[in-house]
């Protein structure tokens, strides 16, 4: 037997650890910082949802200023004007959202337990 001082890894393992270190970098960065820095090609074109989900937290938790004051941009391809054109986006409270029939389709709705 020839005097063999150790072992050495192949090319394809090396490759693969390699391509294993970056995986895992990726997925640590975008939960860390949040999938839209990272990922910004995967962007919704609505956030009618998360809209949606924040107003109903602020109603539950009783939160008046979040309700009632704080503004959130609402972004959709078709929500409408006052004067009835289509626009992208709209900032407005989550009061205005819930009680204006022209919003009422997005699913925002109004608090009974807090008064604006």
């Amino acid at each position: 037997m020839q005097n063999k001082r150790g072992q050495g890894l192949s090319t394809s393992a090396i490759i693969l650890i390699v391509l294993g270190v970056i995986v895992l970098a990726i997925l640590a960065v975008g939960f860390i910082f949040g999938w839209e820095k990272i990922a910004f090609w995967i962007d919704s074109d609505n956030n009618v949802d998360m809209i949606a989900q924040a107003c109903h937290q602020a109603c539950i938790m009783n939160l008046k200023y979040d309700f009632c004051v704080r503004e959130r941009q609402l972004e959709a391809k078709d929500l409408p004007d006052e004067a009835g054109k289509e626009i992208t986006f709209k900032k407005a409270s989550c009061n205005f959202f819930a009680t204006d029939d022209n919003y009422k389709k997005y699913g925002i709705e109004p608090c009974e337990s807090i008064t604006c």
